[in-house]
């Protein structure tokens, strides 16, 4: 099958193109601007199927252009909608996200309350609005949490990262929203679940996250062991927001015939030689 993938450079979009590639698929990735309707319609030519990544992301650089955030997300989206009539089977599947919901105490399952916190879920839930009116064979995916080494700083783990390597010994460092619930997971572990789903063209809506509960501070003192760094401690900083956003799994474990185990602990170690491995060695 020849798959047509958008944002194959990203963090996200490329873990994804290889899951596929080691499935026997051809992926012919999209070197355009997702912006420009002719150079998206004349790729997907010749395609079985599509799958859009391509997004402007984290928040903070969704609110500092809103405007490019608007025609990457939601007009980019429309391009791919309408360019998937142009493949052989139709079908399209768009990466969403979490954000899109309302936040919750409890598991949120696909049918939860949309209603994005923040403008880069906006963009996302537009995207999903013009996926469903333009085609009727398309799946999204909306994913929860994740992190990696080589994902830019604006994110929960990264950001965290950052910010422990550049304390002091014995640092107290501040914690905002300590108390808030996510479901978080590696990227190698997201697009594991992911592939096997767009391999078998499912239809609809399914979220893709662990279905663990991990508060931002358990979070941060996990990545604090990881990192070799228990001389340092977290002041929590409570919000008055104390909704979070974990997924119920229960639709997206029909769908799978291996549901992977994830431990937090051992991808944040992971994490931690990574960047300890990708950084720069003094002369």
């Amino acid at each position: 099958m020849r798959i047509g993938i958008t944002g194959s450079s990203g963090v996200l979009g490329k873990r994804i193109a290889d899951g596929l590639v080691k499935h026997q698929h051809s992926v012919i990735p999209f070197q355009g601007d997702v912006r420009n309707q002719n150079e998206v319609l004349e790729w997907s030519e010749n395609l079985d199927a599509l799958v859009h990544t391509a997004a402007i992301v984290p928040v903070p650089t969704v609110n500092q252009d809103l405007t490019k955030a608007i025609m990457t997300n939601v007009v980019g989206t429309t391009h791919l909608a309408s360019a998937a009539a142009h493949t052989s089977t139709g079908h399209i599947t768009y990466i969403s996200s979490s954000h899109v919901y309302k936040g919750s105490q409890y598991d949120i399952s696909e049918d939860h309350s949309l209603e994005p916190t923040n403008l880069y879920g906006l963009t996302k839930l537009q995207g999903e609005q013009w996926i469903q009116a333009i085609t009727e064979n398309y799946l999204i995916i909306r994913v929860f949490s994740f992190f990696s080494s080589d994902q830019m700083a604006g994110f929960l783990v990264p950001a965290l990262a950052e910010r422990i390597s550049k304390s002091s010994k014995k640092a107290i460092l501040e914690l905002h929203n300590a108390d808030v619930l996510r479901d978080i997971a590696d990227a190698d572990w997201m697009s594991s679940v992911c592939v096997p789903l767009i391999l078998k063209q499912e239809n609809g809506v399914i979220n893709c996250g662990t279905g663990m509960r991990h508060t931002v501070l358990e979070i941060a003192e996990k990545l604090l062991t990881a990192l070799g760094r228990t001389d340092c401690v977290w002041r929590e900083k409570t919000g008055d927001d104390k909704n979070g956003l974990v997924a119920n799994t229960s639709r997206l474990k029909t769908k799978l015939s291996h549901f992977p185990p994830f431990n937090l602990e051992h991808s944040l170690r992971k994490f931690a030689e990574d960047m300890s491995a990708n950084v720069p060695k003094e002369d």
